[in-house]
């Protein structure tokens, strides 16, 4: 009998009131000392079979997965089992790089084995459900979630989303993936949290759907709404953007989940009188699971009974929860695994420092870079002696479990002849005095980024750049550590090398020591613009070509696309990253001139390393549509290579254009290339100056 199967024979078995439970995701649950359920509430709702998941957090979860799982299975008629379902957005009790800053690595498969690992510990803690990853296009810095997105690009969002899902789905520990938040949450107006979005249809599928659509070719499990709303219509009661585009263009056939409190959320947007009318709404726009039981609970059942809903939508929805149940294997065994050592493992630390080591970010170096062991140290700032590296949205146990710079360099074999955690100038001058390389740390605590803390003033505390000019003062060497959840504006960090680090995971400091020292080389690159104020908000690499765009060259024009009173490009350009290693780049040849529909062409570079240290290069490719049905990006990342090259030694980097890489969603919602002129540019980042022409033929 198929899993399929299996779930429709249950269905028949039972009342309606269960299978509303089945759609119901409880958001929490009181426990005693030994993990057991101490609400009499919670355990009539699971006896009942009201619920049919709930959401933990990662504080010995082995003990409440399983009393709960255990009241569950054996108080119910039925005997289902929960769905254990957890925030394990970058880590769990293993904290791995924030999002957007694995992003920065350009390692899908490095970022698979994170999401590998992190699945291994959920499994072990009974959670078979992750709320992630997190693949909104992130345009707009001052939105505090920027830091669990994949960035900017929709391409490389799109990579990173696959690369979740089949780290999370794996088949030795499987977890279900959730792509999220369906849709356009990233382009909330004005960078605030929960605000309005207004994107068109057309940008909608070739910018902000692209990652989910990747996601859903991969697989994923789960889709979750957003707290927004798209062409005015709360995406949680969106028929056209669920059931039309995601499971209809699309052909997604897994579990659509609303945010926490969404489905409700659609009395204050003004689109339902009650709590009823929004149930009504959700369910048939397609939303599966209620994730906080505050609304299917709530009247989903009579609104059936009166007959507004058809039971059938309800059956359709259950059906999708059962049957993942079977395939996952909760009706044979629904409890944690007894072997516990891969959580919070020696594997897996080791496997949070390789990626934190590619995630970090060179922005600029003198020759301060790398610190001689001989070298006389002193750590300036709130992160001196800090381990406050873990960043938003982690639960892990573990928190106090890591080193701070002090410590790493200590144990490195640096001399570490001063730490001072405040920017006072007295304090700070005195640590500094016997010191010949300062290093200086400042950006934003892990409280100040993530949900709900949208900013609208991204530069550096005053404290920290009154501090970091004073320093330069003295003419040591300085290293500037910027870490934090989102792009700041850094145009004070001047002078010496300046590395910006984001929240690394619990082997931060660890590896930033292995970076500085030499040992390893960097290879990050910006997944995210680095503005150079907030006036250029949002700010992005790709954006669409203009009537009167802006020439660099005759700045003094005045109509045309730029700004009085400051810059129009950023500090930092999308896919920007130094290396020790000196990359330098030859021309770009194509093998034909001409591509067929259907067919193909090679893009092919030399990429010289023209120095004496090993490294490794994100050889990035962009293409620009020279004319096409609508607005288009000037440029838009199509691909990319992590290539590693030896000491003067040169590689070949091929790249193969396909008719898919150059097809975008036209206005009657075909996926299509337009026949024409492309320019393809490859580099090392979004400015990439490397070009070659091509033509499509039908």
């Amino acid at each position: 009998m198929t899993n399929r199967e299996k779930a429709e024979n249950l269905l028949k078995q039972m009342t309606l009131t269960e299978k509303i439970g089945q759609l119901t995701l409880c958001a929490g649950c009181n426990v005693d000392d030994k993990g057991v359920p101490d609400s009499k509430d919670l355990i009539k709702l699971l006896k009942e079979s009201k619920i049919g998941s709930i959401i933990v957090q990662p504080y010995d979860m082995s003990a409440i997965t399983d009393a709960i799982q255990k009241t569950a299975i054996e108080s119910s008629r039925l005997h289902i089992p929960l769905l254990i379902n957890c925030d394990m957005i970058h880590g769990l009790e293993t904290v791995f790089p924030i999002p957007l800053a694995a992003a920065c690595s350009f390692d899908t498969a490095l970022v698979e084995k994170n999401a590998r690992a992190s699945a291994e510990e959920a499994v072990a803690c009974g959670i078979r459900y992750t709320n992630a990853p997190m693949i909104d296009v992130s345009r707009d810095p001052r939105w505090g979630r920027i830091a669990e997105s994949q960035g900017e690009d929709p391409y490389l969002a799109g990579e990173m989303a696959k690369a979740y899902v089949k780290g999370y789905q794996n088949a030795d520990n499987y977890v279900m993936a959730t792509l999220k938040h369906y849709a356009g949450y990233g382009a909330s107006e004005g960078g605030r949290d929960y605000d309005v979005v207004e994107v068109n249809e057309n940008t909608m599928l070739n910018t902000y759907l692209i990652p989910f659509r990747e996601g859903v070719k991969e697989g994923a499990d789960s889709v979750m709404t957003g707290f927004n709303a798209i062409e005015n219509v709360p995406i949680s009661g969106n028929k056209k953007y669920l059931r039309d585009i995601l499971r209809g263009k699309f052909g997604f056939k897994g579990i659509i989940i609303s945010d926490a409190g969404s489905i409700n959320e659609m009395l204050p947007y003004g689109v339902c009188e009650t709590v009823k009318e929004c149930n009504e709404k959700a369910i048939e726009a397609g939303v599966d699971i209620d994730l906080g039981a505050i609304a299917y609970p709530n009247g989903l059942e009579q609104s059936v009974l009166e007959g507004r809903v058809s039971e059938t939508l309800i059956d359709q929805a259950v059906l999708r929860v059962l049957e993942k149940k079977y395939e996952l294997g909760l009706f044979e065994n629904p409890y944690c695994k007894q072997d516990m050592s891969a959580v919070f493992s020696a594997e897996h630390l080791a496997l949070s420092e390789e990626l934190a080591a590619e995630s970090a970010v060179l922005l600029s170096n003198v020759g301060e870079l790398p610190i001689n062991k001989s070298a006389k140290i002193a750590v300036i700032g709130r992160f001196s002696e800090s381990k406050d590296f873990l960043g938003c949205w982690q639960n892990s146990a573990h928190k106090d479990d890591l080193s701070t710079l002090e410590q790493a360099f200590t144990a490195c074999g640096y001399s570490v002849v001063g730490s001072c955690p405040s920017y006072d100038e007295n304090a700070v001058k005195r640590a500094i005095k016997d010191a010949d390389t300062v290093i200086f740390t400042c950006g934003e605590t892990s409280e100040e980024n993530g949900e709900a803390h949208s900013k609208h003033n991204l530069h550096l505390k005053r404290e920290e750049t009154d501090c970091f000019a004073a320093i330069k003062t003295s003419g040591k060497k300085i290293v500037s550590l910027v870490f934090a959840g989102r792009p700041l504006i850094i145009n004070e960090l001047d002078a010496g090398a300046v590395v910006y680090c984001w929240d690394l995971g619990h082997r931060t400091a660890e590896a930033l020591v292995s970076l500085l020292s030499g040992a390893r080389n960097f290879s990050g690159k910006l997944a995210a613009t680095l503005p150079a104020s907030e006036g250029q908000l949002p700010i992005y690499y790709a954006k669409k070509k203009l009537g009167r765009p802006f020439d660099p060259t005759n700045t003094t024009w005045r109509f045309q696309a730029k700004y009085e009173d400051g810059a129009n490009f950023p500090k930092y350009v999308f896919g920007y990253g130094k290396s020790y290693s000196t990359f330098k780049y030859g021309d770009l040849t194509l093998d034909c001139g001409v591509m067929k529909k259907g067919g193909a062409i090679t893009a092919s570079i030399d990429v010289l390393n023209d120095s004496d240290i090993d490294g490794t290069e994100v050889v990035q490719l962009y293409i620009n549509d020279e004319v096409s049905e609508v607005l288009r990006p000037v440029r838009e990342l199509k691909d990319f290579k992590r290539v590693f090259i030896k000491a003067h030694d040169r590689a070949t980097v091929k790249f193969t254009i396909t008719e898919e890489k150059l097809s975008y969603y036209h206005i009657d919602g075909d996926l299509k290339a337009d026949s024409g002129k492309f320019t393809v540019y490859v580099g090392a980042d979004s400015s990439a100056a490397a070009k070659a022409e091509f033509t499509l033929e039908d």
